[in-house]
């Protein structure tokens, strides 16, 4: 895939009231100057509290809303809003809406997922049967959709967005209003929708739901993105009220030629010549001094406290592979704590 293909905004604003008061400052602008990428072939979430502007993002890349400032492209190409350019847009973009009754229209499940096709010049059966079929809904085609419970129209607004055939597909939070069978079940999609092919750009509150799916983790905060990476940084998450997931115990991670913090740690690590010199020079005994890392980490998942001290030229390392396990990270350099995130990575799927 090339650099282009990708669904991405250049400094976006947008607020609802902008002709009203479009002298103002910013405090009337839900986006405020938003930079967002959403590569194809992965599932991007965007993580944030309420009110943070998720929403409003998402429907800018399906055109459902139109910018006072900034531009849309899709795989390169600038978004147009004449009815040409909405209908060639929303041919490759499909929005699926976080209340299932705001999407559906159609009395019956088969009118409902033929609609949209319909719609774009798509006139074909065996689309419809195989949107129901991917979405377990085979047998449905007759039922009332107004007889349906939550999960089931969840499953019928994505079959009526697939049968429009779209390379990216965005869900406004998907798992809001689930059970816990629901997560499981809209997880099983999302990562099914991937294999398949399937961009997908996901909004949601819910970090146990991002984990499990995501490739890359976007968080957006009183309008602006403060956060781009393929880990989690849970410190923000925190202070941007996301709800977390479970977190296991901490590992903190001191250079060599840092001063050590006075801090209680069930374990002591050592990794590299230069940390384990300054350790003896300073008359610290390391608990673990053989497979260091892997065992800090073991212990971490645990639900100790490890801190590790390690050769500065090792920080990258430590920190690239305590991104596959669920616990805290903090690096602290001459005790001024340089770096604080934990890390979730998606690698497991």
């Amino acid at each position: 895939m090339g650099d282009c293909d990708m669904i991405e905004t250049r400094d976006l604003w947008f607020s609802y009231s902008y002709n009203r008061y479009r002298k103002g400052g910013d405090s009337e602008y839900i986006l405020k100057g938003v930079n967002f990428r959403a590569k194809k072939g992965e599932v991007t979430v965007l993580l944030g509290r309420n009110g943070a502007g998720k929403s409003t993002l998402l429907m800018h890349l399906n055109g459902l809303l139109k910018p006072n400032k900034g531009e849309i492209f899709v795989d390169g190409k600038k978004v147009r809003y004449s009815k040409k350019g909405l209908i060639e847009l929303r041919k490759k973009v499909g929005f699926v809406f976080q209340n299932p009754d705001d999407q559906i229209i159609a009395p019956t499940v088969w009118q409902e997922v033929a609609f949209g096709p319909k719609n774009i010049g798509i006139e074909d059966d065996g689309v419809i049967k195989e949107a129901l079929k991917s979405m377990g809904l085979e047998g449905y085609e007759n039922r009332l959709c107004n007889t349906l419970s939550g999960g089931e129209k969840k499953r019928l607004t994505i079959a009526s967005v697939l049968a429009m055939k779209p390379e990216y597909i965005i869900m406004d939070e998907p798992t809001s209003g689930l059970d816990g069978i629901g997560l499981k079940n809209m997880i099983r999609i999302v990562n099914r929708l991937r294999n398949e092919g399937k961009s997908l750009i996901i909004s949601t509150h819910d970090l146990d739901f991002a984990t499990s799916i995501a490739d890359r983790f976007v968080i957006i905060e009183d309008g602006r993105i403060i956060f781009d990476a393929d880990y989690i940084d849970y410190s923000l998450v925190e202070r941007c009220g996301i709800r977390l997931g479970y977190l296991r115990g901490e590992l903190i991670v001191v250079p060599h030629d840092s001063q050590l913090p006075k801090t209680d740690v069930d374990f002591i690590a050592v990794m590299g010549l230069k940390a384990r010199k300054k350790l003896e020079e300073i008359g610290i005994e390391a608990d673990i001094i053989s497979a260091s890392l892997e065992r800090a980490l073991l212990r971490a998942l645990g639900g100790n406290t490890v801190m590790l001290v390690c050769s500065r030229e090792m920080l990258n390392v430590v920190k690239r592979e305590a991104g596959n396990y669920p616990i805290r990270l903090r690096i602290l350099d001459n005790i001024k704590e340089v770096d604080s995130y934990s890390v979730i990575s998606n690698s497991g799927n």
